[in-house]
């Protein structure tokens, strides 16, 4: 397993630089540690409401789940993200407060050799991330904060697209590439809803696609959900917010087009 990769992931052996706070998964789970924990976590990021907290913890698991997929595809191993096995760390990275987590064993288990058994080793290795590591986290999350659940699981799919595109460029051989699409297509499609405690796969959605703010030509995808950066001191929506109207986003477009031209004269 390549771990130097891994930390560049959010996915840690040792302890960050500038570490704040450091909580095992399993402890989040008790709503008063996961209060405490957003709470902080809400003055590093000056959220006027914890929902903005939860919210962003929530972008950050993404990563995680980025990192099993990385482990899956990449190395044929799944990564030990039960929750008894990493621990949620906030430190300061440059100018902003990151999430990270740290693993306690540096455990892997490879895939089995056939087809028809990795599979099924890869959907049961989903299934317990999904089921037993980020929903009751998510959950706990929502209850502590007051946010819909669904708010929160909205943040993985804008968050996995956009890295697994970055993996597919990364990837140099086309059966790599294949094998990351495919296993990516069976976390989003082959797992069933009652596995995140929802009527749906929450990963299972339509990307709607948008004209980038700069170049008419080019296309950039809309966020799934809101990150709740406007619950933010200082915050707005930003142009990919799904609550932005489309006369909204035209008018963001011609300003930031007039300025590039004022800006390029």
């Amino acid at each position: 397993m390549d771990f130097l990769t891994l930390e560049q992931k959010y996915i840690r052996r040792e302890d960050p630089e500038h570490l704040i706070c450091s909580i095992p998964a399993a402890e989040l789970l008790e709503r008063p540690n996961m209060q405490q924990f957003l709470e902080l976590y809400g003055t590093r990021i000056h959220a006027l409401e914890p929902a903005a907290s939860a919210a962003y913890f929530s972008g950050w698991l993404g990563y995680a789940a980025f990192a099993q997929q990385y482990a899956l595809s990449f190395h044929n191993q799944a990564l030990d993200l039960s929750l008894s096995n990493f621990v949620v760390q906030l430190h300061v990275k440059e100018s902003y407060t990151a999430i990270s987590f740290k693993l306690v064993r540096e455990a892997a288990q490879p895939a089995p050799a056939g087809e028809a058994e990795r599979t099924a080793w890869l959907r049961r290795t989903l299934t317990e991330l999904y089921g037993t590591t980020f929903r009751p986290l998510l959950e706990a999350a929502s209850e502590a904060a007051g946010i819909e659940v669904g708010q929160l699981w909205g943040q993985f799919p804008t968050k996995l697209n956009y890295l697994m595109d970055d993996l597919l460029v990364e990837a140099e051989e086309h059966e790599l590439r294949e094998r990351i699409a495919e296993d990516y297509n069976r976390l989003r499609q082959e797992l069933n809803g009652e596995v995140f405690g929802r009527a749906k796969n929450p990963l299972d959605v339509k990307i709607r696609w948008m004209e980038d703010l700069k170049d008419p030509d080019k296309r950039i995808r809309m966020k799934n959900a809101c990150c709740l950066y406007y619950r933010t001191e200082g915050g707005f929506c930003c142009y990919t917010c799904p609550r932005l109207t489309e006369e909204q986003r035209e008018e963001r477009r011609t300003q930031a087009r007039k300025t590039a031209i004022a800006q390029g004269s």
